[in-house]
């Protein structure tokens, strides 16, 4: 499934599609790429790639109605292997209540960075942010979302997710 979602959401051929686009038309076309990506990894993981963990957790939910966080990190944990493998990233804290993402290397900034596009801002959150909100929508979880932590100022990306 990883070398598929690869090659479906190219990060590093994206990146270069933003030489010369302004800082919001870069954060537009990231917050559509994220999208993208969790929309091609929710198909495959659920469809021609469905393994055994996600039959399972897809039956507990439905055994116990607790949605969050299991599903919800299925997908975001499934896009990041997928889309960027590269990527050192943990779960932090994962209880019914919040989850904690950290990304500590990322191939979005990087390939930025690489091709020489600089922005004021993060319009690469756009991206991460997308894919999220489009993971909770598939899943059903009500969520809030924060990027509390950012590459850099922090060395880390941090993500937290409040089930409300």
């Amino acid at each position: 499934m990883y070398r598929v979602t690869a090659a479906a959401c190219d990060v590093k051929g994206f990146v270069q599609g933003l030489k010369g686009k302004s800082e919001k038309e870069a954060e537009d076309a990231l917050a559509a790429f994220g999208r993208k990506v969790m929309e091609v990894t929710i198909g495959l993981a659920d469809g021609k790639y469905l393994d055994r963990t996600g039959e399972m957790i897809e039956k507990v939910a439905q055994q116990t109605g607790i949605s969050f966080p299991h599903r919800f990190q299925r997908y975001v944990e499934l896009s990041i292997i997928g889309s960027r493998p590269l990527d050192r990233w943990n779960i932090a804290k994962a209880t019914t209540k919040e989850l904690r993402l950290q990304l500590f290397a990322c191939a979005v900034q990087r390939e930025l960075k690489e091709a020489g596009i600089e922005f004021q801002g993060m319009p690469c959150k756009a991206l991460c942010m997308a894919s999220f909100r489009a993971a909770a929508e598939k899943t059903g979880d009500n969520l809030r979302m924060e990027l509390e932590k950012t590459l850099p100022q922090d060395s880390v990306c941090e993500f937290a997710f409040f089930y409300t």
